[in-house]
């Protein structure tokens, strides 16, 4: 059957979320109404945002329209989630797309570019529109292959503040449930772009009645990736002639799960946590086994991990030898970690900010001493019942 596509003028499916036209807020800056998209698909709706005419979108309020959209589009979900951009005040909002499926599951792309250098509507519609008629893969759910810890035929259950209820028996079996993929690219000629892509976990069918425990890693077949893409690579294929010869000299990913103190937020495991020198990869396996296991590719020179749970951050510093052909081309790795949070606060019916996940890079004129720093992000959010 073919697809309905249904167009919604200046947010109409939204309310008044929206303004009617562009607007100057703080300073020169200017926003504008996103065109909007809806696409029903098969057990899952899709929604487009995106710049009509080159100014960006307000991140705030393209937050409220996808969080009544979530809402709207899995009514019978317990559990609710999506993730928004975390973006320099360099660069601006110019594309966003979400999937979600019946049972509450998403996948996201975000687009970011530097202001003064838009992509254009046409661009952009193309990406969001590529990206919008494939299907989502949300990934599978990794079972842990351990029960939760009761005879066969034995049951036991947990009630919340809240009154929710959890049976655990001798049949059930702890597992990560896969809520989605979150993507973002984030274009910056001429120095370089990058793009990230990660899957966002959830442990179900736990014996833990205190904490809810979360993974941000490559999907179960390693799935995902940390990318580089430096002026240098797109300007000698003629990728575009706004990029120069800019090299990767450093990058950083970092998992931040301290968002929320009343969540009472802990960082577990992170991979890889030893100091790593390249050009090399490792097979690295997160969780309780069988888990996540997937490839992590060490720059030439090297990747430094560094876990602070005090903090609950884990970060991975990535050093360029700047004459390598890591440096001049495009580059991708892969990072995980686990983190967990208050049982009872998370079911309260509100949003929670669960994790940031930032990528930044630091671009280095090739031959010369001119650097610029490029990063994105995004937070992930969750909603219990």
């Amino acid at each position: 059957m073919r697809q309905k596509v249904v167009w919604f003028v200046l947010g109409v499916l939204v309310g008044s979320l929206f303004l009617a036209s562009a607007y100057p807020t703080g300073g020169n800056v200017q926003y504008v109404t996103p065109a909007v998209q809806r696409i029903p698909g098969n057990n899952y709706t899709t929604l487009l945002l995106y710049t009509p005419n080159g100014l960006p979108l307000d991140v705030k309020n393209v937050q409220k329209a996808v969080q009544e959209f979530v809402l709207k589009s899995a009514p019978k979900a317990k559990w609710h989630v999506y993730a928004v951009p975390d973006i320099p005040p360099s660069f601006a909002l110019y594309g966003y797309g979400i999937k979600v499926a019946k049972d509450g599951r998403v996948s996201v792309y975000i687009i970011a570019s530097r202001k003064g250098y838009p992509l254009t509507s046409l661009m952009l519609r193309e990406k969001l529109s590529k990206w919008a008629v494939k299907r989502p893969t949300f990934g599978e759910n990794i079972p842990l292959g351990k029960d939760a810890g009761l005879p066969p035929s034995w049951e036991a259950k947990s009630v919340d503040s809240n009154g929710n209820v959890r049976t655990y028996t001798g049949e059930s079996s702890p597992y990560w449930h896969n809520f989605g993929p979150v993507k973002i690219e984030v274009n910056d000629p001429p120095y370089g772009n990058i793009y990230a892509k990660f899957y966002m976990y959830g442990l179900w069918n736990d014996n833990d009645p205190n904490r809810e425990y979360f993974l941000v890693a490559p999907d179960k077949s390693g799935g995902g990736r940390y990318e580089i893409d430096p002026g240098y690579g797109l300007w000698e294929v003629g990728e575009d002639e706004n990029y120069k010869y800019y090299v990767t000299k450093s990058a950083k990913i970092i998992h931040n799960w301290n968002l929320e103190h009343n969540l009472n937020p802990k960082l577990g495991e992170a991979d890889p946590v030893e100091s790593l020198g390249g050009h090399s990869t490792i097979q690295v396996t997160i969780g309780y086994p069988p888990a996540v296991t997937f490839t992590v590719t060490i720059p030439d020179s090297k990747m430094l991990p560094a876990i602070d749970r005090y903090t609950k951050k884990a970060t991975w510093l990535l050093k360029f030898n700047t004459d390598s052909d890591d440096a001049k081309y495009s580059f991708k790795t892969n990072v995980a970690s686990e983190g967990s949070v208050s049982q009872n606060v998370l079911h309260n019916g509100q949003w929670h900010a669960i994790v940031n996940v930032k990528f930044q890079a630091m671009f280095q004129y090739y031959s010369g001493w001119d650097t610029h720093e490029t990063w994105g992000g995004v937070t992930w959010y969750v909603k219990v019942g």
